[in-house]
């Protein structure tokens, strides 16, 4: 009876391991991001090999404010965008992976584009603001209605829009994220995530 209690007992060790191994894989190339960055974010932060990537300097760091919230910035830039950064947060708050850009115009205006993957919830948010120039600290368009009506008046289609994520997103962050991890997923194919646009019906 005991053999058979002690296999019994085994066997849900097993399932429940399994179990756990399954929950936890990553779904998508955003989950490899954040898991495999808060392995390695406290000592030899994974995202210090993509070519041209800078962490914070001063990092890691044990001040509350920002020890579970690192972030790096591009120093090497597609021409015609700037300000490409990648932040995470494993503290409070929602948790995830924040991709920040922008892209100026012919005009007087900077496009701001703000890309949040959601580890929770299994959802990438992709949203834009808008700078005007020269800009004030601080301030920023980010009204949907103000946003559109910028974009109408200096004919900037939802193609541009979702030209410039693909430019930075995948065929700039996403590929070097796959230069140096053995990724499962790709710039193509991102694995089970929602996608939300903002501009999709713009």
């Amino acid at each position: 009876m005991k053999k058979i209690l002690g296999l019994v007992a085994l066997f849900v060790i097993i399932v429940l391991s399994c179990f756990y191994f399954f929950i936890h894989q990553p779904k998508n190339i955003f989950d490899e991001i954040y898991q495999e960055t808060e392995k390695t974010y406290r000592s030899n932060n994974i995202l210090r090999n993509i070519d041209g990537f800078k962490i914070r300097a001063g990092w890691p760091s044990d001040d509350p404010n920002i020890s579970y919230t690192p972030f790096g910035k591009y120093e090497t830039l597609p021409k015609g965008y700037s300000d490409i950064t990648i932040n995470l947060n494993f503290g409070e708050g929602i948790k995830g992976v924040l991709i920040l850009f922008e892209r100026k115009t012919d005009s007087n205006i900077t496009l701001w584009y703000s890309v949040h993957y959601n580890i929770k919830k299994k959802v990438l948010k992709k949203e834009l603001a808008i700078f005007e120039e020269p800009r004030k600290p601080g301030q920023f368009i980010d009204d949907e209605e103000k946003v559109r009506e910028y974009l109408r008046k200096n004919n900037i289609s939802k193609e541009e829009l979702e030209k410039d994520f693909d430019e930075i997103v995948n065929q700039k962050v996403l590929k070097d994220w796959c230069t140096i991890y053995d990724s499962k997923y790709s710039p193509s194919n991102y694995g089970e995530v929602k996608i939300e646009t903002q501009w999709e019906n713009w």
